[in-house]
């Protein structure tokens, strides 16, 4: 009876919770308070790693390494590996008014609200590695129960660390290869260049300097432009050129294949893992 008190003393002044607090979790935590969503005094961190604890701390939430501590908060983010989420979720225990707010790869939101019972509603969400940084890009889908007011909540969460949009939950397999994996695709094509600049005789910080400043380039060119991306490479193509004589070789190896059979691939993994 005295935990239980404790829980609910404790949870009537929290506005938030966040279960998990690795670099994703903590991300969103400090856009969320540099967006003003919330004072840290009002924010109660659990994670098992005692760094992560201490990191939240320091910006002034509250942390602990219990999750029951998490049972009455009236908005859960859910930060952890999927497959520690149901040990997670039973130590919780049911909710009866909490939204759930989920960055969890392939589990669905009917599982979640299960797990943590009636009353619960559930938004899905796939940020990528960028918003670490402040220029995620993530995709937001309402879920079990979950309202248009509760969605505009997790937009204006996720806006802090990047750009949103809302999709339907059948797409979030699909949302997780594009963008939630897609900056390994970009970092995969930026080193392959990188590693035949070397071979073409130029030094490593000398090609690596000219990666990054060629990456950061192209993807301003991209998010400013209301081109597509295949008008953006005409653009840049002169007929007879160098970059034509490229393309043309790279479409010979079917670089483009190879590229939309990662994403497929990807998009089928996040299927699987959705039915386990």
């Amino acid at each position: 009876m005295g935990t239980l008190r404790r829980i609910l003393s404790v949870a009537m002044t929290l506005e938030i919770g966040f279960l998990g607090a690795g670099h994703m979790g903590h991300a969103i935590l400090e856009g969320g308070l540099a967006a003003g969503l919330w004072t840290p005094s009002s924010v109660l961190v659990v994670d098992l790693e005692p760094d992560r604890r201490a990191r939240a701390a320091e910006v002034g939430c509250r942390v602990d390494e219990q999750a029951e501590s998490l049972r009455e908060v009236p908005v859960l983010v859910c930060c952890v590996r999927p497959q520690e989420f149901a040990a997670a979720a039973a130590a919780i225990g049911p909710s009866y008014d909490q939204l759930v707010i989920s960055v969890m790869a392939g589990v669905e939101s009917r599982t979640i609200a299960d797990a943590f019972g009636a009353g619960t509603r559930v938004i899905r969400a796939m940020p990528n590695a960028p918003a670490g940084i402040g220029r995620g890009m993530t995709a937001i889908a309402r879920g079990v129960a979950a309202t248009e007011d509760d969605a505009g909540y997790a937009g204006r969460l996720f806006a802090g660390v990047g750009r949103t949009v809302q999709v339907d939950e059948t797409e979030m397999c699909a949302v997780t290869a594009v963008s939630g994996s897609g900056p390994a695709w970009v970092y995969l094509l930026a080193e392959a260049i990188r590693l035949e600049a070397v071979h073409l005789g130029l030094s490593d910080e000398t090609a690596d300097t000219l990666i990054r400043g060629t990456v950061e380039g192209a993807a301003a060119m991209l998010g400013s432009s209301e081109l597509s991306p295949a008008a953006l490479c005409d653009a840049v193509t002169t007929p007879g050129g160098t970059t034509e004589a490229g393309l043309a070789a790279m479409r010979s190896a079917r670089l483009v294949e190879a590229v939309r059979a990662g994403v497929a691939a990807a998009c089928r993994r996040g299927e699987e893992l959705a039915e386990k």
